[in-house]
């Protein structure tokens, strides 16, 4: 019996410790979920099991944030704001460096092909689903980010976000991103945008605008936007030239009378005119306090400071 235990031994000695992918699936499985999501993108490219392992896995963050600079790129898998994944030029060839804490890796693809990769492997996930998805951009980069996304749909993908954030994006754009966002799903639209230039018909007109909750426009006037098209949100923060004694109206007996609202802010160009603030409330003086608004279980407070008007 002693002998054949020696042999036995004498075998594992050979033969070495067992190795990753001689472990149990259910192993493999619970290993992996302990793996921070940034190194999870490197993990993956080990072998084509891991690869499986981690695109079947939840990916175990909620948070995405896409910096696409011009001559360095961003990509944080958290909100903490540190440890994001850098990919800068390289300055004597066509190619990229990625860097994450002390590590870095000089690549053939440029920073924003590379970063993109990455990004529609975190996408492509079946399982995602983001509580916010932020993309800071340049006008070179969003459009190529547009053309990409709209690669990832054409797949059958959608983006899986309650809230996305769009900075400095042309309206085209922003149209071009809403649209391959999943329905339904998309309750927090928030946009800062720098032209005024088509495409705001169009986006009002996506299921994705229909079924938010909440809208966020900065930079841009929205007034080509009749006002009833912002009715259907329960949090408002919009840009308007002037706003209009019909429209105020039509804002006290719609609007503060959804059991949905919850708040507007509106910043007012041209400025509050009174006769805006008395169609809203017949008692406003210039000289006294606003009252609060009574209706159901709702109380809303009208408050006017130059150019300012909130509805709470």
């Amino acid at each position: 019996m002693s002998e054949n235990l020696t042999d036995e031994l004498d075998l594992m000695k050979i033969s070495g410790p067992p190795s990753f992918s001689d472990m149990p699936m259910e192993t493999v499985y619970k290993i992996v979920g302990k793996v921070d999501p940034y190194s999870r993108l490197a993990v993956r490219k080990v072998c084509r099991n891991l690869r499986n392992v981690i695109d079947d896995t939840d990916p175990g963050f909620k948070y995405v944030k896409v910096d696409l600079s011009r001559y360095a790129s961003r990509l944080w898998l958290t909100n903490i704001g540190r440890g994001a994944i850098c990919y800068s030029r390289n300055s004597n060839d066509p190619g990229c460096t990625v860097r994450r804490t002390s590590q870095s890796k000089s690549i053939e693809k440029t920073q924003l092909d590379a970063i993109l990769d990455d990004l529609a492997v975190i996408v492509k996930n079946p399982k995602l689903r983001l509580d916010k998805f932020v993309i800071v951009s340049s006008h070179e980069a969003s459009k190529q980010f547009v053309e990409w996304i709209r690669d990832i749909a054409q797949s059958g993908i959608l983006l899986h976000t309650k809230k996305i954030k769009l900075d400095i994006f042309p309206l085209k754009d922003v149209f071009g991103v809403l649209s391959h966002c999943k329905p339904g799903f998309l309750e927090d639209i928030e946009f800062y945008c720098y032209d005024s230039a088509g495409k705001m018909d169009e986006i009002i007109n996506l299921e994705q605008w229909k079924r938010a909750k909440s809208i966020n426009i900065e930079g841009r006037v929205c007034e080509d936007i009749p006002i009833e098209h912002f009715f259907h949100f329960s949090r408002i923060t919009i840009k308007l030239r002037k706003l209009s004694v019909s429209d105020a109206i039509k804002i006290r007996d719609d609007l503060m009378k959804s059991a949905h609202f919850e708040y507007a802010y509106i910043k007012i160009i041209e400025g509050v005119d009174p006769d805006v603030l008395r169609a809203i409330n017949p008692n406003y003086h210039p000289y006294d306090a606003l009252d609060p608004f009574e209706h159901g279980n709702y109380t809303f407070r009208i408050s006017s400071d130059k150019d300012d008007l909130a509805l709470l």
